[in-house]
């Protein structure tokens, strides 16, 4: 080869352009062809050859493949193949050699002369081959053709030889630099690539001489990608990141002060804990200390290092723990490694030897052999796909037994030659075989399907495809060829009463959660009828719910819903007679009642005749005897009759008092008690009157509601209670008073037959021999007593339950035998305060006997009855007040608007002739507003006053009376 001694420098000038030409064209491209090409055609060019190429020698070193060839006047050998043989064994020789071969003309020259039906092939006459060693080896070459002799000049060879060193150089690194891109992109998804980042930086030193900051002055933009920081140009490090490590500082401030570069692999923790490989060295003139720093993120290689390793242990768990063997097959050395779970598979024990003829295709069962082998050369093939998967039967080798193996694996390639099969292989024998299992059963579904009744669907929600057995043609009368096999077509076989439920219902558990649907309709059959169905499906979902396919089948139950109208029917004439029944049951029930009512009535008529004839013997003889005294002139003897007589007429008013306390017609001077206070107050007279062998206890509800009641009348109920109380414990012992707040609801108010809500309890208990039911049953009923005769009247429970029932409450008894009873009494809660108990002042003299006080005004009494009325005028005469008298509702409208004067109108409440007393009272009161009333009223009356209070200028007086007390609620209102 020519030294660049031996050119003249006028050559080597010339070589010197040309080589800076190659350069700017070699660095111009990147690749490898490319670069092959551009050098060939510049040296051709340059040469003015006939051709200029690049071959590359094969690895047996028999045949060179054209890979770049320039051509000129000579054609193209770019692709050929040719044996290198054919140009002569010393032309190789030399080449082999690592010797230049110039020939100047192939005809002549002793190496080639013997071999020109080579050279003529490819149109040569003259030609510089100069070749490329790797590793002493014989690798490429660069190859100038002339098609005529040419003597070829030492600057021409040596122009040759500089172009393939070169060249060689700039295909090697654009190939290494092909290889790292591609090695780059495999990897891509284990670590993210990343360009450099760089910076300039200025350093500041203490006065110490070490450097305690540096500022950014410039950097590219993959800086702040790299270190998180933003707007770095301009900034002190020390201001971004106090907590810098003081090392980075230390390093740039060496280089900067010694001009040596440095190359560092350190952690940088305040930047989010990363780390850094950074090459610093010296640029501009010392005295600025200015570093340059090129560097790269090593962080996700660390971490990827650090997961990999985490990922191979982790994948060695796994394998182990999913059972997979592994297998690496080397084509090109021949060579087979299995694991020891992949000899498992292929019925060898640990350790044994494996080889790819005689233990893979060998252990493979003669049915699968010759595809598993044709999968493996799939993936072997450079222009496939590189994958490997397939499945096969494997027959143990020494223990025989019948595998199935999934098998998978990738191709790894080398200059287009594959070397390496790697992958898995996992036993998948039980899955296999219950996927025969299934394929059984489905089949014996497939065959219990056609010999079913029912109709068997399975509907795909994804291709709305509804599949139906033979039972829908058989059972139905719809041949599968005609029926449309779509959700719609079910759909529309539906009656039209009944689709838009269906439809609902269906789509309620598709659309839902839920998997289980059941519903009845009907069904229209092939001849246009319908048939009653039974329909059931269940929804199959995959993992994320979505619902894919709905299978289920529809039972006929015509046959049964005939049945079923049939037994409605009879069932309906059955409900029909039963009412009939019921009724004349009822008939006989109401007539029972009437009699039961008319018994009740006698009863309580014999009682109250029995009753008033002993009280009217009493005030019938008194006054008979009176007279007979009168006329005997023994008038002293009077005062006994008269008060015998009186005894009577009070106990006959008692009697009637209780009667309509019974009928609940008794009036009522209803006002707010406090429950508590009233019983507070009687407690002792309630004491007195049982006696000291009972012991009385009082429980007061703290926080007790009030109520609106006649509380006269609530202390009678109360004492009465006790009383019966006490008779009912002859031997002693306990009465307990109660009281409370109750809210009843809609199920407490009906056991008790009252409204829902507020109530006030009275309870009265004792620990006496208790009632039986039958007692209970007629213990409200008028002159129903279970003491001996003549020691009760029977009507003491009536009055309490007749006056707690026309108070809006109740009366509720709570008895065991042996064990005691409790009454207890509810009354609706008032929502105003209570009044204060009034103290009743009785006067001392009687009122009709007080004539020194007469009184001035003008009154008129209303009373059809012409003895109560005399009575009453007679008494407001006596008191000295002026009286007008009328015995209707008109004569008394007629005396009121002809004496305006009239101060007080006493007025009976039931009056004939079309005007009661209130409506009296309001027609007077509107003549004149300040006009007062006394109302006299007996029972029935009490229903047109009211149970509200009297208005200011109101009161009443209840029959019968005494003359002295209607005396003094006459000066009481007058007043």
């Amino acid at each position: 080869m020519p030294r660049s001694e031996e050119l003249s420098r006028e050559q080597l000038l010339e070589r010197q352009t040309f080589q800076l030409q190659l350069l700017d064209r070699l660095r111009q491209r990147d690749d490898a062809a490319g670069i092959l090409i551009a050098a060939t055609e510049l040296l051709g060019t340059h040469m003015k050859a006939g051709r200029c190429g690049f071959g590359a020698i094969s690895a047996d070193g028999a045949t060179v493949r054209v890979d770049a060839d320039w051509s000129g006047t000579i054609p193209s050998l770019a692709g050929e193949a040719r044996l290198l043989d054919s140009f002569g064994p010393d032309v190789i020789a030399e080449l082999r050699a690592g010797r230049t071969l110039v020939v100047s003309d192939s005809a002549v020259d002793p190496r080639t002369g013997a071999h020109l039906a080579g050279w003529n092939s490819i149109g040569v006459r003259a030609l510089v081959v100069v070749p490329l060693l790797r590793d002493g080896q014989f690798d490429a070459m660069l190859y100038v053709h002339e098609p005529t002799p040419r003597a070829w000049t030492a600057m021409d060879i040596s122009l040759v030889e500089d172009v393939a060193v070169r060249t060689r150089d700039a295909v090697d690194r654009a190939r290494t630099e092909a290889e790292l891109r591609a090695s780059e992109e495999r990897y891509r998804s284990l670590f993210n690539s990343i360009d450099a980042g760089f910076c300039v930086i200025e350093l500041r030193f203490g006065a110490d001489g070490r450097a305690e900051d540096y500022r950014f002055l410039e950097v590219n933009d993959s800086f702040e990608q790299y270190t998180g920081i933003a707007d770095a140009p301009g900034r002190w490090m020390r201001e971004i990141a106090p907590d810098h490590e003081q090392h980075w500082f230390d390093i740039y401030g060496r280089v900067a002060r010694t001009g040596v570069a440095e190359r560092i692999e350190l952690p940088a923790s305040a930047l989010d804990s990363r780390w850094y490989l950074a090459h610093a060295y010296r640029i501009d003139r010392p005295e600025q200390h200015h570093v340059a720093v090129l560097f790269s993120d090593l962080t996700e290689r660390r971490r990827t290092e650090q997961a990999l390793e985490r990922s191979r242990e982790e994948l060695e768990v796994a394998a182990a723990a999913a059972e997979l063997g592994r297998y690496d097959y080397r084509p090109r050395e021949g060579t087979l490694t299995w694991d020891d779970r992949c000899r498992a598979l292929f019925g060898l024990p640990p350790g044994a030897p494996v080889s790819y003829e005689g233990t893979y295709l060998a252990g493979l069962h003669p049915e699968d052999r010759e595809r598993a082998h044709s999968a493996v050369l799939a993936a072997l093939d450079p222009v496939g796909a590189g994958k490997f998967e397939v499945e096969y039967r494997t027959v143990g080798i020494e223990d025989g037994l019948l595998r199935h193996v999934s098998a998978h694996g990738l191709a790894f390639f080398e200059n287009g030659a594959a070397i390496r099969l790697i992958g898995t292989v996992q036993d998948v024998t039980k899955d296999r075989e219950a996927t025969a299992a299934l394929r059984e059963v489905s089949e014996r579904l497939r065959l219990a399907g056609r010999a079913t009744n029912d109709a068997v669907w399975d509907w795909d929600f994804r291709t709305n495809h509804v599949t139906w057995n033979e039972a829908l043609f058989e059972a139905y009368g719809h041949p599968l060829t005609t029926v449309e096999p779509t959700g719609e077509w079910w759909l529309g076989q539906i009656h039209p009463e009944d689709r838009n439920r269906i439809f609902a219902s269906i789509h309620l558990v598709i659309d839902g959660d839920a998997t289980d649907w059941t519903d009845e309709y009907r069904f229209r059959k092939g001849d246009g009828s319908y048939a009653d169905v039974f329909d059931r499906g269940y929804v199959l979902r995959d993992a994320a719910g979505t619902p894919l396919r709905m299978v289920g089948a529809m039972l006929d139950l015509s046959t049964r819903k005939a049945v079923e109208r049939q037994l409605e029917t009879e069932r309906q004439r059955l409900v029909h007679a039963v009412e009939e029944t019921t009724a004349e049951r009822d008939r006989a029930e109401d007539a029972l009642r009437q009699s039961q009512k008319m018994e009740a009535v006698g009863q309580l008529t014999g009682g109250l005749a029995h009753d008033f004839n002993n009280l009217l013997t009493g005030i019938s003889g008194a006054l008979e005897m009176m007279q007979v005294r009168i006329a005997q002139g023994r008038v002293t003897e009077l005062e006994k009759y008269s008060v015998a007589a009186q005894g009577a007429v009070r106990r006959a008013a008692a009697l009637t008092h209780r009667l309509l306390a019974f009928s609940r017609r008794q009036t009522l001077d209803p006002r707010p008690t406090d429950v508590n206070r009233l019983i507070f107050d009687v407690e002792e007279l309630i004491r007195r009157t049982v006696g000291p062998h009972v012991e009385v206890e009082t429980v007061g509800k703290a926080g007790l509601w009030s109520t609106l009641v006649d509380p006269n009348q609530l202390e009678n109920a109360i004492i009465n209670l006790c009383i019966n109380a006490r008779d009912a414990m002859p031997d002693g012992g306990r009465i307990t008073i109660e009281t409370a707040n109750k809210w009843l609801d809609e199920r407490a108010a009906r056991e008790r037959d009252l409204d829902p809500g507020q109530y006030v309890s009275i309870c009265v208990t004792d620990t006496g021999t208790g009632m039986a039911p039958d007692v209970v049953g007629r213990a409200f009923d008028p002159f129903f007593t279970t003491k001996p005769m003549g020691e009760g009247t029977g009507l003491g429970l009536s009055m309490i339950y007749g006056f707690a029932r026309q108070s809006g409450g109740q009366v509720r008894i709570y008895t065991e035998l042996g064990m005691g009873t409790t009454m207890c009494i509810y009354l609706p809660r008032h929502m105003d305060e209570p009044d204060g108990l009034l103290a009743e002042t009785h006067a001392t003299t009687s009122m009709l006997n007080r004539a020194d006080e007469a009184q001035a005004g003008c009154i008129l009494v209303v009373d059809d009855e012409p003895t109560v009325r005399m009575l009453v005028v007679e008494v407001a005469e006596d008191l000295g007040y002026d009286v007008l008298e009328a015995f209707d509702g008109q004569s008394a409208m007629r005396a009121l608007q002809a004496n305006p004067g009239i101060d007080l109108l006493i007025t009976d409440v039931g009056l004939p002739g079309g005007m009661n007393g209130r409506q009296v009272a309001d027609a007077a009161l509107s003549l004149k507003p300040s006009l007062k009333v006394l109302f006299i009223t007996g029972y029935a009356e009490n229903a047109v006053i009211g149970n509200a209070q009297l208005a200011p200028n109101m009161a009443l007086v209840t029959k019968p009376f005494a003359m002295d007390a209607l005396a003094a609620r006459i000066r009481d209102i007058m007043e």
